[in-house]
């Protein structure tokens, strides 16, 4: 098991932000959904868009204080990123950024099925109304990020 201390700057804001959106997609599907395979609870856009409002607002918050202390820190102390962090970093994205495609095409393919079937199309999640389509496009974006910062920590460990 790596120290913190030995860890690099970016490697550990990657484990931070993992950390933070990890907690905050934990209680965005546990507030959101009931069951398995997961069924939305408020489907009325009101409701739902009130919810989805405040787990943005504390998603840039804690993403805003994570920048700040990390910046704060390079400012005291001498900071270089080396070609590898670089590298890193560019991994990172590119999976999350795939998966965030791929995860936007099933999106796409889900509405696109339950347009031409009608009623006859019974995927495992219902992607129809817009509370439905905005809460999928919310789930695919953290898992997103999950998957970038992930990707990142594991090739540090590499």
């Amino acid at each position: 098991m790596t120290r913190i201390e030995d860890m690099s700057e970016t490697e550990r804001q990657s484990w931070i932000t993992l950390l933070a959106d990890g907690a905050v997609f934990f209680y965005f599907m546990q507030k959101m959904t009931t069951g398995f395979p997961p069924r939305l609870v408020y489907t009325d856009i009101n409701e739902f868009g009130a919810a989805i409002i405040a787990v943005i607002i504390v998603t840039i918050i804690l993403h805003m204080a994570i920048g700040l202390t990390f910046e704060m820190r390079k400012r005291k102390e001498a900071y270089e990123r080396d070609e590898r962090d670089v590298q890193i970093e560019r991994q990172g994205a590119h999976w999350g950024y795939r998966f965030l495609q791929y995860g936007i095409g099933f999106i796409i393919v889900t509405m696109f099925l339950h347009n031409v079937a009608g009623s006859v199309y019974k995927p495992p999640m219902s992607i129809e109304k817009p509370a439905e389509v905005i809460f999928a496009l919310m789930v695919v974006s953290y898992i997103a990020d999950l998957v970038k910062h992930g990707i990142m920590i594991k090739a540090y460990r590499a």
